[in-house]
């Protein structure tokens, strides 16, 4: 059903209360599946007002007028119970649910004008009023099109003014009674036909946003597409550069090279910082493009390892970094709260311009409230109502770009969102910033020995990168490092240095030229070596799902571009306790 022709068809209107054979059609499915709704309501109410009516018959009419009736009430009553089953059951085609729908109460109206005229010619004075409920009952429940539901209502009216005339039921009464009946039937039919152009107006309407909702579903779909593509596809190079600046770094030479290599990773850094701002913040507002995958971990070796990585830019900085955290256990996603609590630090260290920054967990009856306060320069009622606007940054108006792109606390509030946590901010000019994130409390699981990472780096590394450049940079690091690397661009190279000789940890890039991906490269190349090698997986987009698939697979998974200082932590962690097993 294309958009075009919805449109086509609210132009030109439908007074007929007919559509074009094509919408016509969805239309009469629409009200089968309407009546089918409705009927579980509707066949009980009809029943119930014929039973009324006869327990009537018996109270209040003699016994043989009541006995002669009952089998109109019966067939009225046997008819509603067949047409109720028959139109419930899926297998009855659509064209004639409403035909047999009309039929069951043409003949309930049939019934009830045929019993007030069998009741009069044997003496008793039976009112026409059920005749004008089953009137109204039609017009304003059944649902019928108004084609269907005047044709009946008419003609049994008719029927009943026909049988007085018939029966010599002649003069002003049934006059009088003919024309309540056609006036009654007037009003009805005015009604249902208002009632279903406006019925039709919905449908259209729904049809077109309904449209319009998998077109916008469609183009979220393709920008994630795009987004995945664009984040594998920059950061490749970017990785590389990472890479290669931190080389110059390590090589040294003399004093202006050393300047210029520290600048040029620093550079490369504050690239890769922007980058990874913008595809969050993409990723966070498009629907279903992040998920939370909560799980039970220990909070305070995430805290640890966030105060380590941001502790060298505070020593900058002159500022005193303090963590409060008691070994304790939360619900939460790791990856997506890691994510959240590094924003606040790095939105301290960039806006808050103070001289202490904490972060804290503390107990809150059954829930850990998490706290990254400063004593900088605090925020003013209006500033706190515009720090979580997109591209807001209150104190630096040149939009410098080394103190980023003003959407770390928009993505700070979108994580909270995704996450379910409550994010409160405290703020008084002066006086500092907090912010407190509320978490679930669980049992604290059972953590595995530390292992010492300052260790230096020796061991056989088999790496799978397809990417020439991203390869190169790699193995140069690691080599540099003190490592021995086995560097390959595709799968069977990777198993055929396998067979050479045994590597003690496995790296691969996730997207492969070939078919297959990190994964499963890895799992072949487990295979061939016949034991559980541990493994890296380097990847440009660490989405909660691919964590999900290197759980059980006893995979790394690293995101690029790859910082060389939590690269070496996890590599001397990895190293030593396949040495330990060894």
């Amino acid at each position: 059903m294309s958009e075009r022709l919805l449109l086509a068809q609210q132009r030109r209107g439908y007074r007929s209360l007919r559509f074009v054979a094509e919408l016509e059609a969805g239309f009469a499915e629409h009200r089968v599946q309407r009546i089918r709704r409705r009927l579980p309501l509707i066949a009980p109410t009809a029943a119930l007002f014929q039973l009324i009516y006869a327990l009537l018959d018996f109270l209040l009419m003699p016994l043989t007028v009541s006995l002669s009736v009952l089998p109109l009430r019966l067939i009225a009553l046997a008819v509603l119970a067949l047409s109720f089953f028959y139109c419930r059951r899926i297998e009855a085609p659509p064209a004639r649910v409403p035909l047999v729908y009309a039929a069951a109460y043409w003949v309930n109206g049939v019934s009830v004008a045929l019993i007030v005229h069998l009741c009069w010619q044997q003496g008793v004075a039976m009112p026409y009023d059920g005749l004008f409920l089953v009137l109204l009952f039609g017009y304003a429940l059944l649902g019928l099109s108004f084609r269907a539901i005047s044709l009946c209502s008419w003609s049994f009216c008719l029927l009943f003014i026909g049988v007085g005339v018939l029966f010599g039921e002649t003069g002003g009464e049934l006059a009088y009674q003919g024309l309540f009946l056609f006036c009654a039937n007037l009003i009805g039919s005015v009604g249902v036909y208002m009632q279903e152009h406006g019925q039709r107006g919905a449908w259209l309407n729904l049809r077109l946003l309904d449209l319009a909702r998998q077109r916008a579903e469609a183009d979220d779909a393709r920008k994630l597409r795009l987004l995945a593509a664009a984040s594998h596809d920059l950061r490749q190079p970017l990785n590389a550069m990472g890479l290669y600046a931190e080389h110059l770094v390590e090589q040294g030479g003399d004093q202006q090279t050393r300047r210029i290599s520290a600048r040029l990773a620093a550079s490369v850094e504050q690239l890769g910082r922007l980058l990874q701002s913008l595809l969050d913040y993409t990723r966070l507002t498009l629907p279903g493009g992040v998920q939370a995958r909560p799980h039970v971990f220990a909070l305070r070796p995430l805290l640890e390892r966030l105060i380590a990585e941001v502790l060298p830019e505070a020593q900058q900085q002159g500022l005193q970094l303090e963590l409060h955290c008691d070994e304790c256990g939360v619900y939460s996603d790791p990856l997506l709260l890691e994510r959240l609590l590094r924003n606040l630090l790095n939105n301290a260290l960039l806006h808050a311009q103070a001289q202490h920054l904490k972060l804290s967990a503390r107990h809150d009856g059954d829930a850990i409230v998490l706290e990254v306060a400063d004593d900088g320069r605090g925020l003013s009622e209006a500033e706190q109502a515009l720090v979580f606007e997109e591209f807001r940054q209150l104190d630096n108006p040149g939009r410098n770009a080394e103190r980023g792109l003003g959407l770390g606390l928009a993505i700070v509030q979108q994580l909270a969102e995704v996450l379910e946590h409550p994010l409160q901010l405290h703020s008084q000019p002066g006086a500092g910033t907090r912010f407190a994130l509320q978490l679930p409390l669980a049992e604290v699981p059972v953590q595995a020995p530390r292992v010492d990472a300052a260790l230096a780096l020796r061991g056989r590394i088999l790496l799978l990168e397809d990417d020439a450049t991203g390869r190169e940079a790699l193995a140069g690091l690691l080599r540099r490092w003190g490592c021995q690397v086995q560097a390959c661009a595709d799968l069977a190279g990777a198993l055929q240095a396998l067979r050479q000789e045994a590597p003690q940890l496995l790296i691969s890039d996730y997207r492969l030229a070939e078919r297959g991906d990190g994964l499963q490269a890895i799992e072949r190349l487990r295979e061939a070596a016949g034991q559980m090698l541990p493994a890296l997986l380097i990847t440009a987009d660490l989405s909660p799902e691919l964590h999900e698939r290197c759980l059980p697979a006893h995979v790394i998974p690293l995101g690029k571009p790859l910082l060389p200082v939590r690269l070496r932590q996890v590599l001397a962690t990895q190293l030593q306790a396949r040495q330990a097993l060894t």
